[in-house]
């Protein structure tokens, strides 16, 4: 996450520019007094301003109508991650965060949560590292939530834990869930929808690695769902070494570049409750510093693909086939880091259709001093630095995003963006360890689309703090047709977002695989509206840490077509969806298109 060499963003040729613009940073950096670290919980906003802040008037909310009123406190939700700064080491575990998981666990119909809960670490030396239980919380349909966290079971102590990544891995109805965090992870069976139970050591998933980010996904076209998981770094507890700024020695915590990069692991489903790992799936060399993967069909070829986002090392591509090794194509696509080619510090991650030429995009977030990264499908495996030309140069450059994703916000049937951003640093980063919310508003630009940042202007009051965020999830809590956003931060209480731009029709998709796998990961969902067409992938992995609601919202003037490409191959049709309903779509229940 951390970056402090910026020699390798230009080419030579530009080196004497280099020195102008870290120049101009600097100016408008300014200078600060950097205090030691204060205890968690009781940190302000820095008054330092970086880039597109502005001290100007003009540069207050603007007037417009609020996509999202603040629902926390009405939901009932209270729970907060905790990243144990509280021992007061600076250690790097402290930076990832934590996440959130959309599911309807009991399959009532409403979209229930469920938080990782983070962890703590002993003040004394040698570090003790502990978890705090995770959160689970059932939809009550009314826009309450009851706290059911007794119903998550565990055999062992708690995991100090990361992220939280759904699918209904044996086939039996219900939502199961994985859970990454420092020293292994865990694998929380579904009983029914009336308990969670810990099926790691069955399921042959035991590990003492630290991992972070997870995807499934049918890489075998077996109809069975196998996992991807990602590390993030070798950390062995070290907490003696000193970070920060060596000047007025104010100590911070320990970047990446400190740390050696881990293997990454492809599980497939023995299709009898357990997981065997496939030997050099990835290559024997495939390594990674990961805090992000999405799984989709990115080339159409009806293979499922990987993207991961990696820190400080470049990031990955893994197209898929009936063999292995799946080979990193990154460098080859155009999407391993910068426009220039360098890799950049990454974090979240989403595929989807931004532009509407019906193939997926790739979006990753990153570090300060970089932009946020969006890669235009070109086909042909091909992708093109698209940032800049859709609006997003310098948006993101003074921040570091983490919680992020495609969503259609305003059902126009575009999609706009979301940045969740917070500092990994304390008190030594360019900016402030509290970072504030990016709404993003796809626009149209000529021919072209473009994302217009509109967080003054409809982003409401919440749009408008500063916070520590890191996972954020996507989905409709009420039913009511529109996008929904829960937002994970660290040492501070989860947020719950309402959307207040309720379509007045939609069409609700719950696509159900029969051949494929249950959660239908790369399907194609296509539909027409004005005269267009609009195509939605079902991906795994989207976001930071996080699980999105994978049902399909689509706008709908009056009852739709659809036509599903399922990941098993078949196409089928199903006709006169009628809007303002949610549709179970079952995989050989349509018709031939």
């Amino acid at each position: 996450m951390r970056h402090t060499n910026l020699r390798h963003l230009l080419p030579n040729i530009w080196k004497p520019w280099l020195i102008v613009l870290a120049g101009l940073a600097v100016t408008s950096i300014g200078c600060t007094d950097k205090a030691v670290v204060p205890p968690a919980g009781v940190i302000k906003p820095e008054p330092r301003r970086y880039l597109g802040d502005s001290t100007d008037e003009s540069a207050a909310p603007k007037s417009g109508p609020s996509w999202w009123v603040d629902g926390t406190e009405a939901s009932g939700i209270k729970f907060t991650y905790r990243n144990g700064r509280d021992g007061g080491h600076f250690t790097i575990l402290e930076s990832v965060g934590g996440g959130a998981a959309l599911l309807d666990f009991d399959q009532d119909g409403d979209m229930d949560l469920f938080f990782s809960g983070g962890g703590s670490i002993s003040t004394s030396k040698p570090v003790e590292i502990s978890g705090i239980p995770a959160g689970l919380f059932r939809n009550q349909g009314d826009g309450q939530f009851t706290d059911v966290s007794d119903l998550v079971e565990s055999s062992k102590k708690p995991l100090y834990s990361h992220g939280a990544f759904v699918a209904d891995y044996n086939r039996d109805g219900y939502p199961d869930i994985f859970v990454t965090g420092y020293g292994g992870c865990r694998l929380l069976k579904n009983q029914g929808g009336q308990r969670f139970i810990d099926a790691t050591a069955n399921a042959k998933l035991e590990s003492s690695d630290w991992t972070t980010a997870a995807a499934w996904a049918d890489v075998d076209r077996d109809g069975w769902a196998d996992l991807m998981i990602v590390g993030y770094v070798q950390w062995n507890g070290d907490v003696d070494s000193f970070c920060g700024d060596n000047q007025t020695k104010t100590r911070d915590v320990c970047p990446p570049q400190n740390y050696p990069g881990t293997q990454q692991h492809l599980f497939r489903n023995n299709r009898d409750g357990t997981f065997s790992e496939i030997p050099n799936a990835f290559g024997s060399e495939a390594t990674g510093k990961g805090l992000g993967v999405v799984a989709t069909d990115l080339n159409d070829d009806g293979w499922v693909d990987f993207y991961v986002a990696n820190d400080q090392v470049a990031n990955q591509l893994y197209l898929g086939g009936p063999n292995f090794p799946w080979l990193d194509v990154g460098i080859a696509a155009g999407v391993s880091g910068s426009e220039f080619g360098a890799p950049e510090g990454s974090m979240g991650v989403d595929a989807a259709d931004f532009d509407g030429d019906g193939r997926p995009d790739l979006w990753v977030t990153n570090y300060e001093l970089e932009d946020n990264s969006l890669y235009q499908n070109r086909g042909q495996n091909q992708f093109s630095h698209a940032t800049v030309r859709a609006g997003l140069g310098g948006n993101g450059r003074p921040y570091v995003g983490f919680g992020t994703g495609f969503a259609d916000f305003d059902m126009d049937g575009w999609l706009d963006l979301f940045v969740i951003n917070g500092h990994v640093l304390y008190t030594t980063g360019r900016s402030a360890y509290l970072e504030p919310p990016i709404l993003l508003h796809n626009v149209p630009s000529g021919s072209q689309r473009r994302f217009k940042d509109v967080s003054r202007e409809n982003g409401g009051p919440w749009f408008q703090q500063r916070i520590a965020g890191r996972g954020a999830a996507v989905g409709d809590l009420d039913n009511d047709g529109d996008l929904d956003l829960v937002v994970v931060r660290q040492n501070d209480p989860v947020s719950i977002l309402i959307n207040q731009l309720q379509p007045a029709d939609w069409v609700r998709l719950d696509l159900r695989g029969t051949t494929s796998d249950p959660d239908a990961i790369g399907a194609v969902v296509r539909s027409q509206l004005d005269g267009r067409e609009i195509v939605r992938q079902i991906r795994s992995g989207s976001g930071y840490l996080s699980q999105f609601d994978q049902r399909i919202l689509l706008p709908a003037k009056e009852a739709v077509d659809i036509t599903v490409t399922w990941p098993a191959g078949k196409t089928e049709r199903f006709r006169s969806l009628k809007p303002r309903a949610t549709h179970r779509i079952q995989e050989g229940m349509g018709e031939s298109p």
